[in-house]
């Protein structure tokens, strides 16, 4: 890029990115271009190459995919911001073997967010909230007796990752609802489980034993379709399962099947896999269901942090000439044409 050049940094997606906080938008154009796309989330990398054009950076939402064939096409990208935790819609091998930086938001930045979210998908799924909600707009109170659930308080409580969020909800359950708090998580140090009042133990045992499961752990080849069959039927009858990671952590057809059977009393999601979806979605007809728009990071404060993070990280590419605080791919510093693009 021409030292004169400013650079051009799209916004993809990213529709709550300088919503609510304007100065992350006035930083940017104080050195930048900005453009804002918004594209359907199962576009071709060929219209999609037509909706943003050539630039420099995009800060990017959890869709549409940045595919190897769309990353081909960008030679001048530097880098891709990810405005969240996750980066499973970029391709990001790719993007290291081209010299694209790519960054996300370090979990403890939402942690508070989506871990309150999951608590209160939780309480919202085990006491039929929105739907006593719904009952009461629609002048029928004298139905109440229909929503009887189970409290929280003092129950089995499995949490599936126990990362920042993870060991968020942790605390709150433990320490909030007096819960007997398991955990699986076979990437974090054993003193981890006993900060967080947290009983360590395997996958089969927390499903058996856990009234309601959390999942915090990210999408990865391992933990894709996580649970199947023979998991959810391996779990405690009339247990509640809330997700505020990815949809295809779950095998949906599997969950639909446990939920219509009652081996599973409820799911809270935040996420579906194909997101976003539309009214006709057959997990928003099950009854004990509760679906949420991914509304994890959407508090003002973590946007705030979000939005930081953003904006940091593409003023240390092109005003400080500097590397990102927080590298996703870091073997991409080994690349020398990431050299020729610093």
């Amino acid at each position: 890029m021409s030292s004169t050049r400013r650079p051009r940094i799209c916004i993809l997606n990213s529709s709550s990115f300088g919503k609510h906080h304007s100065d992350h938008i006035s930083k940017l154009e104080s050195f930048a271009l900005l453009s804002r796309v918004d594209v359907d989330a199962a576009i071709s990398a060929e219209d999609l190459l037509k909706a943003v054009g050539q630039v420099d950076a995009i800060i990017a939402s959890v869709t549409p995919r940045l595919t190897s064939d769309f990353l081909l096409q960008q030679p001048d990208l530097r880098i891709v911001a990810r405005h969240g935790i996750g980066c499973d819609n970029v391709d990001v091998a790719k993007a290291t073997e081209l010299g694209i930086l790519v960054t996300n938001v370090e979990g403890v930045v939402e942690r508070d967010s989506v871990a309150e979210l999951a608590v209160a998908l939780a309480m919202a799924v085990a006491r039929h909230v929105p739907q006593g909600a719904e009952c009461v707009k629609q002048g029928r109170w004298a139905e109440r007796s229909r929503f009887i659930g189970p409290e929280l308080t003092r129950k089995t409580a499995g949490i599936i990752g126990l990362g920042n969020i993870g060991s968020r909800s942790a605390e709150i359950l433990a320490g909030g609802f007096q819960c007997r708090v398991l955990a699986y998580d076979p990437y974090i140090p054993p003193e981890n489980f006993v900060k967080f009042l947290a009983q360590k133990c395997g996958l089969e045992e927390l499903l058996a034993q856990s009234d309601f499961v959390f999942l915090h752990c990210p999408l990865t080849k391992e933990t894709r379709r996580m649970l199947g069959r023979e998991r959810l039927a391996g779990m405690k009858k009339g247990a509640i399962i809330v997700n505020t990671c990815r949809g295809e952590l779950l095998d949906e057809d599997a969950l639909v099947e446990a939920l219509k059977s009652g081996q599973l009393r409820g799911y809270g999601t935040d996420v579906v896999e194909g997101e976003p979806i539309d009214g006709t979605h057959r997990l928003l007809h099950l009854p004990g269901v509760v679906v949420l728009p991914h509304l994890g990071g959407y508090s003002f404060e973590s946007l705030r942090g979000m939005g930081d993070t953003m904006v940091n990280d593409c003023m240390s590419v092109f005003v400080d000439k500097s590397l990102p605080k927080r590298v996703y791919n870091p073997e991409v510093l080994k690349n020398p044409l990431l050299r020729r693009w610093m």
